[in-house]
């Protein structure tokens, strides 16, 4: 076999690399500042051009913000790039909302778990608002669906490890932009609110176990009740 040689990286991405060590270096924060084009093209000695290219694969991992006038600003990572990953693999039937689902339900029911264990009265007491809200309105498919998403963010953050909460948010979002089915959906809202109170009421009295089953009760439902939730998948 014929040997061959790595092409080299590219002069953008090799200051992109750099500057992101900087980044990581320097412990900058979102809302942070970089130097400026000019700044950054006399420090690595590049030409301006490959600083804006930089600046671009920089944006593209999600790192910086970049607008006219401000320059690059360190970006809070978000999870929006995972979420356009997730509905590509859908959209191009390369993963199921099904599936999407199975994985959200295996996550969830850990996170749930941890919450009961470090549990936070903070973020109990704004969980318990998400459900009252949603309580209040019942045939406000905004409202309802706002205060679901947010049950399940809060309950992420609730379990102490961000890691979490970057992996599961875009799920959740991703399952949102999935949801079409007005009308299932609502009717539903008693149950799904029923079942977030008995997560929730688990958390509240650090019953780990307990908040455990009640995510895997509440999850499985909304798994197998997917019908009246999006269109039918085909083959």
């Amino acid at each position: 076999m014929a040997n061959s040689q790595a092409r080299p990286p590219r002069l953008s991405t090799v200051v992109a690399d750099q500057i992101q060590k900087e980044l990581f270096d320097d412990h900058l924060q979102p809302g942070d500042r970089l130097p400026t084009e000019a700044e950054l093209s006399e420090r690595y000695q590049v030409s301006r051009s490959v600083v804006r290219e930089a600046g671009r694969i920089l944006d593209q991992r999600g790192l910086v913000d970049i607008r006219p006038g401000r320059g690059m600003i360190v970006a809070p990572p978000d999870g929006s790039r995972i979420v356009e990953q997730y509905e590509i693999m859908l959209g191009m039937n390369r993963a199921s909302f099904a599936q999407l689902m199975e994985t959200r339900l295996v996550i969830e029911v850990e996170i749930a778990r941890l919450a009961a264990v470090r549990r936070n009265g903070e973020l109990v007491e704004a969980m318990r608002a998400t459900i009252e809200r949603a309580a209040a309105h019942p045939d406000d498919y905004t409202v309802c669906m706002d205060e679901d998403v947010r049950f399940h963010e809060l309950m992420s953050q609730a379990s102490g490890n961000p890691f979490f909460a970057f992996f599961i948010d875009p799920v959740n979002t991703c399952l949102r932009h999935s949801y079409t089915e007005v009308r299932g959906y609502l009717a539903a809202q008693p149950a799904t609110l029923a079942e977030h109170r008995e997560i929730l009421d688990a958390i509240e009295r650090g019953d780990a176990d307990g908040a455990r089953t009640a995510a895997r009760n509440h999850l499985t439902r909304v798994v197998e009740q997917q019908a009246t939730l999006v269109p039918k998948e085909t083959d």
